[in-house]
């Protein structure tokens, strides 16, 4: 090899690391100036409920830590999944995210054969929140336990109605279960947002409902509803007088609600990291935990592969239990 073609190749080669070089510095930089606008959270609900109240209280701190406006979107109906079609299609670049629960990510995905939008290309950044759901039953109907209320119900079939935000939605199918396993008729009526079903049992146009205890401590306190139940495998510290399923004899009813934060499908690695980082910050910060706890709520980080499990193992339970309950996808 002459000189001519030794100094080639040394070109060659120096423009071939150059170039490598610019691509991982740039890759670095996307890393490190992310976020450089406002971030939007789209919630599944209407102002209000348990989703919304999670969602703004954490956007609130997320957004302290990331250095940008964190924006909470109410986008309700069809129990969530709006929402995820909207997250679904968005640009993948870490500027429109959404906040999800059981319903949009690990129910309705087996109950609806197209729900708009593929669960498992969605990308998970960190789990946020859990709690039990809370069986809660009208003011001034008499029920002061759900031995009481159940034995109505048989007595008088299809006499009491349940509110949810939506069908489909955890809270329809945690009524739909309650009356198989208890052995009662109700009528479902859903709503739109926690505002306006609150308001249905508070005026006595519903008689119960399955939420998370955020939107009814200070109501079950004031005793202005009454509540019966919850769901989880133990009492919930937040309420510690009330019974959880198993110990009233319904065990297959135990279950959490949980939240996250979501991705569109294709967002790069470096912005979910990111994005994971920030909320395992703010997860753990102690004022946002107290409020978390205050409400019902347990805050609680993830990694995104860990979330991802969540959702999987959540979604293969529910998907056996509507087998068993002769449920086909519509």
């Amino acid at each position: 090899m002459n000189t001519y073609q030794l100094s080639m190749r040394r070109k060659f080669l120096l423009s071939g690391l150059g170039a490598t070089a610019v691509a991982l510095t740039s890759n670095l930089r996307a890393q490190d100036v992310y976020p450089i606008k406002p971030i939007k959270i789209l919630v599944g609900a209407g102002a209000g409920g348990s989703s919304d109240f999670t969602a703004r209280a954490i956007g609130e701190q997320l957004s302290r830590q990331l250095g940008q406006p964190v924006v909470i979107e109410n986008k309700a109906g069809a129990a969530g999944v709006l929402s995820m079609q909207l997250v679904s299609r968005a640009t993948p670049d870490g500027y429109t995210l959404v906040w999800a629960g059981n319903s949009a990510l690990a129910i309705v995905p087996y109950l609806l054969k197209d729900p708009g939008y593929d669960v498992k290309s969605m990308v998970p950044i960190s789990l946020g929140c859990t709690s039990s759901f809370v069986l809660v039953a009208a003011p001034g109907k008499g029920f002061e336990t759900l031995k009481s209320m159940v034995g109505y119900a048989k007595s008088n079939p299809n006499k009491l109605s349940f509110g949810s935000n939506g069908a489909n939605g955890s809270a329809h199918l945690l009524g739909e279960l309650l009356k198989t396993e208890a052995g009662f008729e109700a009528v479902h009526i859903p709503y739109k947002g926690g505002a306006e079903w609150t308001a249905a049992l508070l005026g006595g146009n519903i008689d119960f409902l399955f939420d998370a205890p955020s939107s009814y401590i200070q109501l079950m306190r004031a005793g202005k509803v009454n509540a019966l139940a919850v769901t989880g495998p133990q009492r919930e510290q937040s309420l510690p007088e009330v019974p959880t399923m198993t110990e009233l004899g319904l065990p297959s009813m135990t279950t959490e609600i949980f939240f996250g934060l979501v991705a569109t499908p294709g967002t790069p690695g470096s912005v979910v990291t990111r994005l994971a980082d920030a909320m395992k910050l703010v997860l753990n910060g102690e004022a946002l935990r107290e409020a978390l706890f205050k409400s019902g709520y347990k805050s609680q980080s993830s990694t995104p592969s860990e979330f991802r499990s969540r959702i999987d193992a959540e979604g293969t339970r529910f998907q056996a239990l509507l087998k068993a309950k002769g449920v086909s996808p519509q």
